[in-house]
């Protein structure tokens, strides 16, 4: 019967709708700020960005804005960062390198030079649209080989882990003789 179908096949739209993900989720995250490198900044800083999505993101044109400055992010590879992925954004992918040999994620570079201060921090897509906003206040990870993490909605410094999950303790930093 006509009844007998139109049950049929809205069930089968019921059963695939239930199939299917409600919404891919692709969200981008500023996750580490390394800010104030000991010793000189000059080229050493670096920003980590974690997609905490369902689907991969690919950031081709994004850029990053702080001190009133657009700056281009440049991959150094594929610009593509998948589901639960990390990468870097370093002001100069060089001294990273040298900084973090171990390194092995995704990376971009870019040209920023971070304020020791504090300073806001936004991400835009290649259309210019707000993606991610945060600003950091330099209280803590002073030059002291910490950097910030972000831990659910404030930032704690911690020791630096480019690439991977936030660790749980900081650097204690040395006491000078």
């Amino acid at each position: 019967s006509k009844c007998s179908m139109s049950i049929k096949f809205f069930g089968s739209i019921g059963v695939l709708f239930f199939l299917l993900p409600a919404f891919a989720n692709a969200e981008i995250v500023i996750s580490e700020i390394m800010y104030d490198v000991p010793g000189s900044d000059s080229g050493r800083e670096w920003i980590e960005v974690h997609n905490t999505g369902e689907t991969a993101v690919d950031i081709t044109g994004w850029k990053l804005f702080e001190s009133s400055t657009h700056h281009k992010i440049t991959p150094e590879q594929s610009a593509v960062i998948p589901s639960g992925g990390y990468a870097v954004i370093a002001d100069n992918t060089v001294a990273f390198r040298e900084d973090w040999p171990a390194y092995a994620g995704i990376m971009f570079d870019s040209a920023f030079s971070l304020k020791n201060t504090g300073e806001p921090i936004t991400l835009k897509n290649a259309s210019s649209t707000v993606l991610f906003e945060t600003a950091y206040e330099a209280r803590v990870a002073r030059g002291d080989g910490n950097s910030l993490n972000r831990v659910g909605s404030v930032w704690e410094a911690r020791t630096p882990s480019p690439g991977a999950t936030a660790h749980v303790s900081a650097i204690i930093p040395r006491v000078a003789d």
